[in-house]
Protein backbone atom coordinates (compact mmCIF):
# COMPACT_ATOMS: atom_id res chain seq x y z
CA UNK A 1 0.00 0.00 0.00
CA UNK A 2 1.32 3.50 -0.90
CA UNK A 3 2.23 6.15 1.64
CA UNK A 4 -0.80 8.29 0.78
CA UNK A 5 -3.28 5.40 1.05
CA UNK A 6 -1.74 4.28 4.33
CA UNK A 7 -2.02 7.83 5.63
CA UNK A 8 -5.66 8.11 4.60
CA UNK A 9 -6.58 4.77 6.18
CA UNK A 10 -4.77 5.59 9.42
CA UNK A 11 -6.26 9.08 9.68
CA UNK A 12 -9.74 7.76 8.90
CA UNK A 13 -9.71 5.28 11.79
CA UNK A 14 -7.96 7.75 14.09
CA UNK A 15 -10.63 10.36 13.33
CA UNK A 16 -13.38 7.92 14.30
CA UNK A 17 -11.64 7.05 17.57
CA UNK A 18 -11.00 10.74 18.26
CA UNK A 19 -14.62 11.76 17.58
CA UNK A 20 -15.85 9.55 20.41
CA UNK A 21 -13.10 10.79 22.72
CA UNK A 22 -13.88 14.39 21.84
CA UNK A 23 -17.53 13.96 22.75
CA UNK A 24 -16.47 12.66 26.15
CA UNK A 25 -14.07 15.52 26.80
CA UNK A 26 -16.56 18.20 25.77
CA UNK A 27 -19.07 16.79 28.23
CA UNK A 28 -16.30 16.51 30.80
CA UNK A 29 -15.53 20.21 30.38
CA UNK A 30 -19.17 21.07 30.89
CA UNK A 31 -19.22 19.03 34.11
CA UNK A 32 -15.82 20.22 35.41
CA UNK A 33 -17.08 23.30 37.28
CA UNK A 34 -19.60 21.15 39.17
CA UNK A 35 -17.00 18.52 40.06
CA UNK A 36 -14.40 21.14 41.02
CA UNK A 37 -16.77 22.97 43.39
CA UNK A 38 -18.00 19.74 44.99
CA UNK A 39 -14.81 17.68 45.28
CA UNK A 40 -12.47 20.67 45.84
CA UNK A 41 -8.70 20.31 46.21
CA UNK A 42 -8.84 17.51 48.77
CA UNK A 43 -11.11 15.38 46.60
CA UNK A 44 -8.83 15.73 43.58
CA UNK A 45 -5.86 14.92 45.82
CA UNK A 46 -7.48 11.65 46.95
CA UNK A 47 -8.24 10.71 43.35
CA UNK A 48 -4.68 11.54 42.32
CA UNK A 49 -3.04 9.51 45.09
CA UNK A 50 -5.22 6.47 44.43
CA UNK A 51 -4.20 6.80 40.78
CA UNK A 52 -0.62 6.56 42.04
CA UNK A 53 -1.42 3.18 43.60
CA UNK A 54 -3.24 1.89 40.53
CA UNK A 55 -0.36 3.08 38.38
CA UNK A 56 2.05 0.93 40.38
CA UNK A 57 -0.11 -2.14 39.76
CA UNK A 58 -0.20 -1.28 36.08
CA UNK A 59 3.59 -1.10 36.11
CA UNK A 60 3.81 -4.61 37.58
CA UNK A 61 1.45 -5.84 34.85
CA UNK A 62 3.47 -3.87 32.27
CA UNK A 63 2.37 -0.74 30.45
CA UNK A 64 1.44 -1.51 26.88
CA UNK A 65 -0.12 -4.93 27.43
CA UNK A 66 -2.58 -4.14 24.67
CA UNK A 67 0.32 -3.25 22.39
CA UNK A 68 2.04 -6.57 23.14
CA UNK A 69 -1.09 -8.51 22.15
CA UNK A 70 -1.26 -6.54 18.91
CA UNK A 71 2.46 -7.10 18.25
CA UNK A 72 2.28 -10.87 18.80
CA UNK A 73 -0.98 -11.11 16.87
CA UNK A 74 0.81 -9.83 13.76
CA UNK A 75 3.79 -12.08 14.51
CA UNK A 76 1.62 -15.22 14.38
CA UNK A 77 2.04 -16.80 10.92
CA UNK A 78 -0.97 -19.11 11.06
CA UNK A 79 -4.17 -17.07 10.44
CA UNK A 80 -6.22 -19.67 12.31
CA UNK A 81 -4.08 -19.15 15.43
CA UNK A 82 -4.22 -15.36 15.48
CA UNK A 83 -7.50 -15.18 17.46
CA UNK A 84 -5.97 -17.52 20.06
CA UNK A 85 -3.35 -14.86 20.80
CA UNK A 86 -6.16 -12.50 21.80
CA UNK A 87 -8.13 -15.01 23.89
CA UNK A 88 -4.96 -16.18 25.65
CA UNK A 89 -3.98 -12.59 26.40
CA UNK A 90 -7.40 -11.83 27.91
CA UNK A 91 -7.37 -14.88 30.17
CA UNK A 92 -3.76 -14.30 31.17
CA UNK A 93 -4.28 -10.68 32.19
CA UNK A 94 -7.58 -11.41 33.93
CA UNK A 95 -6.02 -14.13 36.06
CA UNK A 96 -2.88 -12.16 36.83
CA UNK A 97 -4.70 -8.99 37.90
CA UNK A 98 -7.04 -10.95 40.17
CA UNK A 99 -4.14 -12.71 41.91
CA UNK A 100 -2.33 -9.41 42.33
CA UNK A 101 -5.20 -7.30 43.69
CA UNK A 102 -6.90 -9.75 46.09
CA UNK A 103 -4.17 -9.37 48.79
CA UNK A 104 -4.33 -5.59 48.36
CA UNK A 105 -8.08 -5.60 48.96
CA UNK A 106 -7.49 -7.49 52.20
CA UNK A 107 -4.99 -4.84 53.35
CA UNK A 108 -6.99 -1.88 52.04
CA UNK A 109 -7.07 -0.01 55.38
CA UNK A 110 -3.32 0.32 55.95
CA UNK A 111 -2.81 1.07 52.26
CA UNK A 112 -5.39 3.86 52.45
CA UNK A 113 -3.70 5.28 55.53
CA UNK A 114 -0.39 5.32 53.63
CA UNK A 115 -1.67 6.80 50.35
CA UNK A 116 -4.38 9.23 51.42
CA UNK A 117 -3.76 9.61 55.18
CA UNK A 118 -7.18 8.17 56.06
CA UNK A 119 -7.82 4.48 56.74
CA UNK A 120 -11.57 5.19 56.91
CA UNK A 121 -11.54 5.76 53.15
CA UNK A 122 -10.42 2.17 52.50
CA UNK A 123 -13.71 1.46 50.70
CA UNK A 124 -12.54 3.89 48.00
CA UNK A 125 -9.36 1.87 47.66
CA UNK A 126 -11.36 -1.35 47.26
CA UNK A 127 -13.59 0.17 44.58
CA UNK A 128 -10.53 1.53 42.78
CA UNK A 129 -8.88 -1.93 42.79
CA UNK A 130 -12.00 -3.65 41.44
CA UNK A 131 -12.40 -0.95 38.80
CA UNK A 132 -8.75 -1.41 37.84
CA UNK A 133 -9.31 -5.15 37.29
CA UNK A 134 -12.27 -4.59 34.99
CA UNK A 135 -10.56 -1.79 33.09
CA UNK A 136 -7.38 -3.74 32.36
CA UNK A 137 -9.20 -6.87 31.24
CA UNK A 138 -11.47 -4.76 29.04
CA UNK A 139 -8.45 -3.11 27.43
CA UNK A 140 -6.93 -6.50 26.66
CA UNK A 141 -10.18 -7.63 25.05
CA UNK A 142 -10.54 -4.43 23.02
CA UNK A 143 -7.30 -5.28 21.20
CA UNK A 144 -9.42 -7.62 19.03
CA UNK A 145 -11.39 -4.68 17.65
CA UNK A 146 -8.18 -2.72 17.10
CA UNK A 147 -6.39 -5.40 15.09
CA UNK A 148 -9.52 -5.82 12.99
CA UNK A 149 -9.67 -2.01 12.45
CA UNK A 150 -13.29 -1.87 13.61
CA UNK A 151 -13.06 1.77 14.58
CA UNK A 152 -16.80 2.51 14.25
CA UNK A 153 -17.74 -0.28 16.65
CA UNK A 154 -15.00 0.76 19.07
CA UNK A 155 -16.18 4.36 18.99
CA UNK A 156 -19.81 3.34 19.47
CA UNK A 157 -18.97 1.31 22.55
CA UNK A 158 -16.91 4.21 23.88
CA UNK A 159 -19.91 6.52 23.54
CA UNK A 160 -22.14 4.04 25.39
CA UNK A 161 -19.52 3.86 28.14
CA UNK A 162 -19.46 7.65 28.21
CA UNK A 163 -23.25 7.88 28.57
CA UNK A 164 -23.28 5.41 31.46
CA UNK A 165 -20.40 7.10 33.27
CA UNK A 166 -21.80 10.59 32.83
CA UNK A 167 -25.30 9.58 33.93
CA UNK A 168 -23.95 7.92 37.05
CA UNK A 169 -21.71 10.90 37.87
CA UNK A 170 -24.60 13.35 37.54
CA UNK A 171 -26.90 11.19 39.66
CA UNK A 172 -24.43 10.12 42.34
CA UNK A 173 -22.25 13.24 42.67
CA UNK A 174 -24.57 16.13 41.78
CA UNK A 175 -28.04 14.87 42.66
CA UNK A 176 -27.34 12.45 45.53
CA UNK A 177 -24.35 14.45 46.80
CA UNK A 178 -22.19 11.36 47.34
CA UNK A 179 -18.91 13.13 46.47
CA UNK A 180 -15.92 10.78 46.25
CA UNK A 181 -18.10 7.73 46.89
CA UNK A 182 -20.18 8.62 43.85
CA UNK A 183 -17.06 9.18 41.73
CA UNK A 184 -15.61 5.73 42.46
CA UNK A 185 -18.95 3.88 42.23
CA UNK A 186 -19.50 5.44 38.81
CA UNK A 187 -16.02 4.40 37.67
CA UNK A 188 -16.49 0.84 38.95
CA UNK A 189 -19.86 0.32 37.25
CA UNK A 190 -18.68 1.86 33.97
CA UNK A 191 -15.51 -0.24 33.78
CA UNK A 192 -17.40 -3.41 34.71
CA UNK A 193 -19.94 -2.79 31.95
CA UNK A 194 -17.35 -2.05 29.24
CA UNK A 195 -15.28 -5.07 30.34
CA UNK A 196 -18.27 -7.39 29.92
CA UNK A 197 -18.99 -5.98 26.46
CA UNK A 198 -15.41 -6.14 25.15
CA UNK A 199 -14.73 -9.58 26.63
CA UNK A 200 -18.06 -10.87 25.33
CA UNK A 201 -17.26 -9.74 21.77
CA UNK A 202 -13.72 -11.09 21.87
CA UNK A 203 -14.69 -14.49 23.31
CA UNK A 204 -17.60 -14.87 20.89
CA UNK A 205 -15.40 -14.21 17.86
CA UNK A 206 -12.03 -15.53 19.05
CA UNK A 207 -13.17 -18.36 21.30
CA UNK A 208 -12.01 -19.02 24.84
CA UNK A 209 -8.96 -21.11 24.08
CA UNK A 210 -5.94 -20.67 26.32
CA UNK A 211 -2.68 -21.69 24.71
CA UNK A 212 0.16 -22.17 27.25
CA UNK A 213 2.76 -21.71 24.51
CA UNK A 214 1.30 -18.36 23.46
CA UNK A 215 0.99 -17.38 27.14
CA UNK A 216 4.70 -18.07 27.60
CA UNK A 217 5.47 -15.99 24.51
CA UNK A 218 3.47 -13.08 25.91
CA UNK A 219 5.14 -13.54 29.29
CA UNK A 220 8.63 -13.66 27.74
CA UNK A 221 7.84 -10.56 25.71
CA UNK A 222 6.61 -8.64 28.76
CA UNK A 223 8.96 -9.79 31.54
CA UNK A 224 11.95 -7.72 30.36
CA UNK A 225 9.64 -4.68 30.35
CA UNK A 226 8.64 -4.95 34.01
CA UNK A 227 11.71 -3.18 35.50
CA UNK A 228 11.29 -0.41 32.94
CA UNK A 229 7.57 -0.22 33.63
CA UNK A 230 8.17 0.18 37.34
CA UNK A 231 10.78 2.80 36.53
CA UNK A 232 8.26 4.59 34.31
CA UNK A 233 5.74 4.52 37.15
CA UNK A 234 8.32 6.06 39.46
CA UNK A 235 9.07 8.69 36.84
CA UNK A 236 5.39 9.53 36.37
CA UNK A 237 4.30 9.46 39.99
CA UNK A 238 7.32 10.61 41.97
CA UNK A 239 6.23 14.24 41.80
CA UNK A 240 2.85 13.43 43.40
CA UNK A 241 4.55 11.55 46.23
CA UNK A 242 7.14 14.28 46.76
CA UNK A 243 4.54 17.07 46.68
CA UNK A 244 2.42 15.19 49.22
CA UNK A 245 5.45 14.61 51.46
CA UNK A 246 7.27 17.94 51.04
CA UNK A 247 4.25 20.27 50.77
CA UNK A 248 0.75 18.86 51.52
CA UNK A 249 -1.96 16.48 50.31
CA UNK A 250 -4.14 19.40 49.13
CA UNK A 251 -1.26 20.64 46.96
CA UNK A 252 -1.54 17.37 45.06
CA UNK A 253 -5.13 18.35 44.27
CA UNK A 254 -4.02 21.68 42.78
CA UNK A 255 -1.41 19.87 40.71
CA UNK A 256 -4.04 17.37 39.56
CA UNK A 257 -6.20 20.20 38.22
CA UNK A 258 -3.22 21.41 36.19
CA UNK A 259 -2.93 17.92 34.71
CA UNK A 260 -6.66 17.71 33.90
CA UNK A 261 -6.50 19.76 30.71
CA UNK A 262 -3.30 18.57 28.96
CA UNK A 263 -4.68 15.02 29.14
CA UNK A 264 -6.96 16.16 26.33
CA UNK A 265 -4.01 15.82 23.96
CA UNK A 266 -3.45 12.07 24.44
CA UNK A 267 -7.20 11.46 24.63
CA UNK A 268 -8.06 13.33 21.44
CA UNK A 269 -4.90 12.68 19.40
CA UNK A 270 -2.30 10.26 20.77
CA UNK A 271 -4.55 7.37 21.82
CA UNK A 272 -6.87 7.46 18.78
CA UNK A 273 -3.87 7.79 16.46
CA UNK A 274 -2.01 4.91 18.11
CA UNK A 275 -5.08 2.69 18.12
CA UNK A 276 -5.12 2.96 14.35
CA UNK A 277 -1.42 3.28 13.61
CA UNK A 278 0.18 0.86 16.07
CA UNK A 279 -1.15 -2.25 14.35
CA UNK A 280 -0.67 -0.76 10.86
CA UNK A 281 3.00 0.14 11.25
CA UNK A 282 3.91 -3.44 12.16
CA UNK A 283 1.98 -4.69 9.15
CA UNK A 284 3.94 -2.52 6.70
CA UNK A 285 7.32 -2.51 8.49
CA UNK A 286 9.00 -4.91 6.04
CA UNK A 287 7.80 -3.16 2.89
CA UNK A 288 10.45 -1.20 0.91
CA UNK A 289 8.91 2.24 1.46
CA UNK A 290 7.87 1.59 5.09
CA UNK A 291 10.60 3.74 6.73
CA UNK A 292 9.54 6.71 4.62
CA UNK A 293 5.88 6.12 5.44
CA UNK A 294 6.53 5.82 9.17
CA UNK A 295 8.67 8.98 9.18
CA UNK A 296 5.97 10.91 7.29
CA UNK A 297 3.29 9.74 9.72
CA UNK A 298 5.47 11.00 12.57
CA UNK A 299 5.50 14.46 10.97
CA UNK A 300 1.70 14.49 10.63
CA UNK A 301 1.34 13.29 14.21
CA UNK A 302 3.59 16.02 15.65
CA UNK A 303 1.80 18.64 13.56
CA UNK A 304 -1.59 17.71 15.05
CA UNK A 305 -0.15 17.54 18.59
CA UNK A 306 1.49 20.95 18.21
CA UNK A 307 -1.69 22.53 16.82
CA UNK A 308 -3.87 21.32 19.67
CA UNK A 309 -1.15 22.04 22.25
CA UNK A 310 -0.74 25.65 21.07
CA UNK A 311 -4.47 26.35 21.25
CA UNK A 312 -4.67 24.86 24.73
CA UNK A 313 -1.61 26.73 26.00
CA UNK A 314 -2.97 30.17 25.08
CA UNK A 315 -6.49 29.63 26.47
CA UNK A 316 -5.81 27.53 29.57
CA UNK A 317 -5.50 30.47 31.98
CA UNK A 318 -8.93 32.06 31.28
CA UNK A 319 -10.52 28.61 31.03
CA UNK A 320 -9.40 27.76 34.56
CA UNK A 321 -10.54 31.15 35.85
CA UNK A 322 -14.00 30.55 34.41
CA UNK A 323 -14.47 26.90 35.34
CA UNK A 324 -12.79 26.41 38.70
CA UNK A 325 -12.69 27.91 42.22
CA UNK A 326 -9.86 30.43 42.94
CA UNK A 327 -7.70 27.79 44.65
CA UNK A 328 -7.13 26.17 41.23
CA UNK A 329 -6.44 29.30 39.13
CA UNK A 330 -2.62 29.19 39.29
CA UNK A 331 -2.72 25.62 37.96
CA UNK A 332 -2.41 27.10 34.45
CA UNK A 333 1.37 27.30 34.97
CA UNK A 334 1.50 23.56 35.62
CA UNK A 335 -0.83 22.90 32.70
CA UNK A 336 1.36 24.75 30.18
CA UNK A 337 4.46 22.78 31.09
CA UNK A 338 2.46 19.56 31.13
CA UNK A 339 1.27 20.30 27.57
CA UNK A 340 4.89 20.15 26.42
CA UNK A 341 5.40 16.95 28.41
CA UNK A 342 2.44 15.08 26.91
CA UNK A 343 3.51 16.12 23.40
CA UNK A 344 6.95 14.63 24.07
CA UNK A 345 5.36 11.49 25.51
CA UNK A 346 3.32 11.09 22.34
CA UNK A 347 6.44 11.59 20.23
CA UNK A 348 8.22 8.97 22.32
CA UNK A 349 5.63 6.33 21.39
CA UNK A 350 6.59 6.90 17.76
CA UNK A 351 10.35 7.18 18.26
CA UNK A 352 10.68 3.83 20.08
CA UNK A 353 9.34 1.91 17.08
CA UNK A 354 12.75 0.42 16.23
CA UNK A 355 13.04 -1.19 19.66
CA UNK A 356 9.47 -2.52 19.51
CA UNK A 357 10.03 -3.86 15.98
CA UNK A 358 13.19 -5.68 17.07
CA UNK A 359 11.46 -6.86 20.29
CA UNK A 360 14.36 -5.35 22.23
CA UNK A 361 12.25 -4.84 25.33
CA UNK A 362 15.30 -5.26 27.59
CA UNK A 363 16.93 -2.11 26.16
CA UNK A 364 13.66 -0.21 26.44
CA UNK A 365 13.42 -1.26 30.07
CA UNK A 366 16.97 -0.09 30.81
CA UNK A 367 16.32 3.29 29.23
CA UNK A 368 13.14 3.75 31.24
CA UNK A 369 15.00 2.79 34.42
CA UNK A 370 17.69 5.36 33.78
CA UNK A 371 15.13 8.06 33.02
CA UNK A 372 13.24 7.26 36.23
CA UNK A 373 16.39 7.53 38.38
CA UNK A 374 17.16 10.88 36.78
CA UNK A 375 13.56 12.02 37.29
CA UNK A 376 13.62 11.26 41.03
CA UNK A 377 16.68 13.45 41.61
CA UNK A 378 15.42 16.19 39.32
CA UNK A 379 11.94 16.21 40.90
CA UNK A 380 13.36 16.50 44.42
CA UNK A 381 15.56 19.42 43.38
CA UNK A 382 12.89 21.22 41.33
CA UNK A 383 10.11 20.76 43.92
CA UNK A 384 12.34 21.95 46.75
CA UNK A 385 13.22 24.98 44.61
CA UNK A 386 9.92 25.89 42.88
CA UNK A 387 7.28 23.94 44.82
CA UNK A 388 4.48 22.24 42.86
CA UNK A 389 5.52 24.03 39.66
CA UNK A 390 8.89 22.30 39.83
CA UNK A 391 7.13 18.95 39.52
CA UNK A 392 5.89 19.85 36.04
CA UNK A 393 9.32 21.11 34.92
CA UNK A 394 11.05 17.91 36.02
CA UNK A 395 8.65 15.83 33.91
CA UNK A 396 9.30 17.95 30.80
CA UNK A 397 13.09 17.82 31.11
CA UNK A 398 13.06 14.07 31.75
CA UNK A 399 10.73 13.49 28.79
CA UNK A 400 13.08 15.31 26.44
CA UNK A 401 16.14 13.37 27.63
CA UNK A 402 14.25 10.06 27.44
CA UNK A 403 13.13 10.69 23.87
CA UNK A 404 16.66 11.49 22.73
CA UNK A 405 18.07 8.27 24.21
CA UNK A 406 15.20 6.05 23.04
CA UNK A 407 15.43 7.38 19.49
CA UNK A 408 19.21 6.91 19.43
CA UNK A 409 18.94 3.20 20.20
CA UNK A 410 15.78 2.64 18.17
CA UNK A 411 17.51 3.97 15.06
CA UNK A 412 20.04 1.16 15.32
CA UNK A 413 17.23 -1.41 15.04
CA UNK A 414 15.08 0.30 12.41
CA UNK A 415 16.38 3.43 10.72
CA UNK A 416 13.95 6.28 10.11
CA UNK A 417 14.94 9.38 8.16
CA UNK A 418 12.83 11.94 9.99
CA UNK A 419 11.87 15.19 8.25
CA UNK A 420 14.01 17.38 10.49
CA UNK A 421 13.58 20.66 8.59
CA UNK A 422 9.80 20.38 8.64
CA UNK A 423 9.79 19.43 12.32
CA UNK A 424 12.05 22.40 13.16
CA UNK A 425 9.78 24.78 11.22
CA UNK A 426 6.71 23.53 13.10
CA UNK A 427 8.41 23.87 16.49
CA UNK A 428 9.75 27.37 15.81
CA UNK A 429 6.38 28.58 14.49
CA UNK A 430 4.53 27.11 17.47
CA UNK A 431 6.84 28.77 20.01
CA UNK A 432 6.76 32.12 18.19
CA UNK A 433 2.95 32.13 18.03
CA UNK A 434 2.64 31.28 21.72
CA UNK A 435 5.00 34.07 22.79
CA UNK A 436 3.25 36.59 20.54
CA UNK A 437 -0.24 35.70 21.78
CA UNK A 438 0.84 35.53 25.42
CA UNK A 439 2.28 39.06 25.31
CA UNK A 440 -0.47 40.57 23.15
CA UNK A 441 -2.70 43.26 24.69
CA UNK A 442 -5.90 41.92 23.16
CA UNK A 443 -8.18 44.20 25.22
CA UNK A 444 -7.12 47.18 23.10
CA UNK A 445 -8.37 45.64 19.87
CA UNK A 446 -11.64 46.37 18.14
CA UNK A 447 -12.42 42.66 17.93
CA UNK A 448 -12.32 42.40 21.73
CA UNK A 449 -14.58 45.41 22.19
CA UNK A 450 -17.10 44.01 19.71
CA UNK A 451 -17.09 40.59 21.36
CA UNK A 452 -17.25 41.83 24.94
CA UNK A 453 -19.56 44.75 24.35
CA UNK A 454 -21.95 43.49 21.66
CA UNK A 455 -21.73 39.82 20.68
CA UNK A 456 -21.52 38.22 24.12
CA UNK A 457 -24.29 40.36 25.70
CA UNK A 458 -26.49 39.38 22.72
CA UNK A 459 -25.67 35.69 23.35
CA UNK A 460 -26.41 36.09 27.08
CA UNK A 461 -29.72 37.73 26.28
CA UNK A 462 -30.65 34.86 23.99
CA UNK A 463 -29.68 32.24 26.58
CA UNK A 464 -31.66 34.14 29.19
CA UNK A 465 -34.82 33.32 27.24
CA UNK A 466 -34.09 29.57 27.49
CA UNK A 467 -34.35 27.30 30.54
CA UNK A 468 -30.90 28.58 31.60
CA UNK A 469 -32.46 31.94 32.39
CA UNK A 470 -34.55 30.46 35.20
CA UNK A 471 -32.22 27.63 36.24
CA UNK A 472 -30.95 28.42 39.76
CA UNK A 473 -32.33 31.97 39.41
CA UNK A 474 -30.23 32.67 36.32
CA UNK A 475 -26.90 31.95 38.03
CA UNK A 476 -25.33 30.59 34.84
CA UNK A 477 -26.21 33.79 32.91
CA UNK A 478 -24.88 35.97 35.75
CA UNK A 479 -21.56 34.12 35.80
CA UNK A 480 -21.28 34.38 32.03
CA UNK A 481 -21.91 38.15 32.21
CA UNK A 482 -19.33 38.61 34.99
CA UNK A 483 -16.67 36.72 33.03
CA UNK A 484 -17.46 37.87 29.50
CA UNK A 485 -13.97 39.36 29.19
CA UNK A 486 -12.43 35.95 29.81
CA UNK A 487 -14.75 34.38 27.25
CA UNK A 488 -13.71 37.01 24.69
CA UNK A 489 -10.05 36.28 25.46
CA UNK A 490 -10.57 32.57 24.87
CA UNK A 491 -12.32 33.21 21.54
CA UNK A 492 -9.72 35.66 20.24
CA UNK A 493 -6.58 33.85 21.33
CA UNK A 494 -7.95 30.41 20.49
CA UNK A 495 -8.94 31.53 16.98
CA UNK A 496 -5.54 33.05 16.27
CA UNK A 497 -3.71 30.01 17.67
CA UNK A 498 -5.81 27.80 15.39
CA UNK A 499 -4.24 29.65 12.45
CA UNK A 500 -1.26 27.33 12.94
CA UNK A 501 -3.17 25.21 10.39
CA UNK A 502 -1.78 27.44 7.62
CA UNK A 503 1.39 25.34 7.85
CA UNK A 504 -0.54 22.34 6.50
CA UNK A 505 0.56 22.85 2.86
CA UNK A 506 4.18 22.70 4.02
CA UNK A 507 3.52 19.56 6.08
CA UNK A 508 1.37 17.70 3.58
CA UNK A 509 2.67 17.72 -0.04
CA UNK A 510 -0.68 16.75 -1.66
CA UNK A 511 -2.32 19.76 0.02
CA UNK A 512 0.53 21.98 -1.19
CA UNK A 513 0.02 20.77 -4.75
CA UNK A 514 -3.75 21.34 -4.60
CA UNK A 515 -3.32 24.85 -3.19
CA UNK A 516 -0.66 25.71 -5.79
CA UNK A 517 -2.96 24.48 -8.56
CA UNK A 518 -5.82 26.64 -7.26
CA UNK A 519 -3.57 29.70 -7.03
CA UNK A 520 -2.30 29.19 -10.59
CA UNK A 521 -5.86 28.78 -11.82
CA UNK A 522 -6.98 32.02 -10.16
CA UNK A 523 -3.96 33.91 -11.47
CA UNK A 524 -4.65 32.69 -15.00
CA UNK A 525 -8.16 34.17 -14.74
Amino acid sequence: MSTSSTTRATMKHAAVYSAAAMAGRLIGFFMLPFYAHILRGHGYAVIGMLDVGMGFLLALLVYGLQGSIIRLYHDEKDPARKPVVVSTGIILIGTTTALLTIPLIIFARPLSAFLIDDANLSHLMIMALLSFNFDLMGQAASSWLLVRSRSAQMAGLSLIRLFIGLSLNIYLILIKGMGLDGYFISSLVTNAFSCLIFVGIAFRECGREFDPKIARTIRNFLLPLIPGSIASWVGRQVERILVKTMISLDSVGIMEMGYKFPVLIPILVTRPFMRSWETRRFEIADEPDAPQTIARMFTYFIFILSWLGLIMAVVIKPVLEILTPPEFHLSYRIARVEIVTVIMQGAGLQLLFGLAYAKDTAMLSKLRGGAAAFKILLSWFFISTWGIYGAAFSAAVTGLLSNVLVFHYAQKRYYLRLEWKTLALMTATCVAMFLALENWNFTATGAYRILDGQVLPWVQDGLGRTFLGSWKDGKFIDIMAERSGLVAEIILKGTLAACFIVLLPVIHPPTRKRWAKKIRRRLSL
